[in-house]
């Protein structure tokens, strides 16, 4: 039986009510522990940071990788959908990327793939190309929502610096 996520004619039919509030819960501690790194209060303990990955796997590299603003516009975008405004097609792909994430993090802590049960996304994260599951991850991301890869990584993580 595959794990792998399946095609969704539209993204935001696949997110919860209960997710969107998840999603909105998550970038306002975001931009709270943004704002507190950058020198807005006292630095995140070990166990903030802990508790942020343990629920929302990759989040901490949305911390690390996105500035302010842009956090802040997730935020309220996602504050928006919560008070009935649009589900936007990226916080469908995030919620499936911490989905994800979640499933190959708890695929590398069982080892091989020694059980029956394990899918090719599992034995895809177990042997990456490179030794890098993020691409895997992000991978199976577009696959689910039909869109390219690249389309999917520049639009979750996009990238501060300029590109050549």
């Amino acid at each position: 039986m595959s794990r792998q996520p399946t095609s969704s004619a539209s993204p935001s039919a696949s997110l919860s009510r209960d997710r969107v509030e998840a999603l909105a819960r998550k970038y306002r501690r975001l931009v709270d522990l943004r704002g507190r790194r950058d020198g807005d209060g006292p630095a995140a303990t070990r166990a903030e940071l802990r508790a942020l990955a343990a629920e929302f796997p990759g989040a901490l590299r949305e911390l690390d990788t996105l500035g302010a603003a842009e956090l802040r516009r997730r935020a309220d975008a996602c504050a928006a959908a919560v008070a009935g405004g649009a589900v936007e097609p990226w916080m469908a792909w995030i919620d499936r990327f911490h989905a994800l994430m979640r499933q190959a993090l708890q695929a590398r802590a069982r080892g091989a793939g020694t059980d029956p049960a394990t899918d090719s996304f599992e034995r895809a994260v177990l042997a990456p190309p490179d030794g890098r599951m993020m691409p895997v991850v992000l991978g199976a991301v577009a696959a689910a929502f039909g869109e390219p890869p690249d389309r999917v990584a520049a639009t979750l993580f996009p990238s501060r610096r300029p590109r050549p």
